[in-house]
Order: structure tokens, then sequence, then C-alpha cells
């Protein structure tokens, strides 16, 4: 693939693409997806240090270059241009381009993807609840019914109200 070609993919992938240096923590290059993410142009971000502006890590604690931290299908946040957190399914790695030491960080937006999470934790919370709810007097009639099954054999029990009770139970389900 010749460089015209690894460009053009570099600009239409649907990944967010960010090349960094490793040394000054400045931003080379970012891809048309990224900078839609963050909210910017190309111009606002190009030479920016990548620390409280694409990543919250603060100065002198970068995952990569100073914690030697492998980032790889990595929950993190991504900053954009007004504050927004947003959660990112990140890799990065580092890499030699055109003889030059870079940091290739690439992530997918997963915003969708915690909003249905979320949503199925609150309906597992909901059923449990229910279930909750449920087993509460599911157990009195039980007890209920065990004491009505226990007093049919007594000799002082009567078939009328043995049915009577019954039947409350069976209008308590």
């Amino acid at each position: 693939m010749n460089r015209d070609s690894l460009h053009e993919l570099f600009e239409k992938i649907q990944t967010g693409i960010v090349i960094i240096d490793p040394v000054t923590h400045t931003i080379l290059d970012i891809n048309p997806n990224a900078l839609s993410l963050k909210g910017q142009s190309k111009e606002e971000v190009i030479g920016k240090v990548c620390h409280q502006f694409i990543c919250p890590a603060e100065k002198g604690k970068c995952p990569i270059t100073d914690l030697g931290q492998v980032i790889d299908n990595t929950e993190r946040i991504l900053i954009a241009k007004d504050g927004t957190r947003i959660p990112i399914l990140k890799t990065a790695t580092t890499a030699v381009v055109g003889g030059k030491d870079v940091i290739i960080e690439s992530f997918i937006d997963i915003r969708d993807h915690k909003k249905a999470e979320d949503r199925k934790y609150a309906l597992i919370g909901y059923i449990d609840e229910t279930v909750m709810r449920i087993r509460e007097p599911l157990n009195l009639v039980q007890k209920d019914l065990t004491d009505i099954a226990q007093r049919i054999d007594a000799p002082s029990s009567s078939p009328d109200l043995l049915k009577a009770e019954l039947q409350v139970e069976v209008n308590r389900l």
C-alpha cells in the first residue's frame, strides 16, 4: 500500500485515531472520526498537549509513557470540546512512523453500549425487586397451606371450614 492509500484509510476509517509525540505529548495528527467525537476542527487540535485535552490523565501521569501501562481495548474517557466525558474503548501503542517514535491511539465511542448496560442493570434490579415482592406473599400462602394441611387429619377439623380457608388462600393468589 502506498502512502496515499494509507492516508485515505486514516481519513475514512470509522475509528478515532490520534497520533501523539511520546516525548512532548503533543498531538501530531488526528482523523475525522476522532475530530467528530471531540467536536473540534483539526486546527484546534494539532499541536495541543494530550493531557486534559483528549485524555483526563495529568501531566507526568501518562498511562503509556509515564506509567508503562498497556492500553488494549480498555475503557477510557475522551474529553470533548465542551468538557463532556465520552466513554470510549481505546487501544494505544507505540510505533515508528517516518523514522519518528509516535503513540498511535485508536478508539471507538461506546456511549450507546454504556446506556444499554445501564438499562440492563436497571432492569435486573427491577426484576429482583419484583421477584422479592412476589416471593413474600407466596411464602405466606405456603405457610397457611401447610397449617391447613396439618389440620386436615385433626378430629376436630370441619371440612366446610377447611374448604373456606382453602378458598381464601386461592383468592390471595
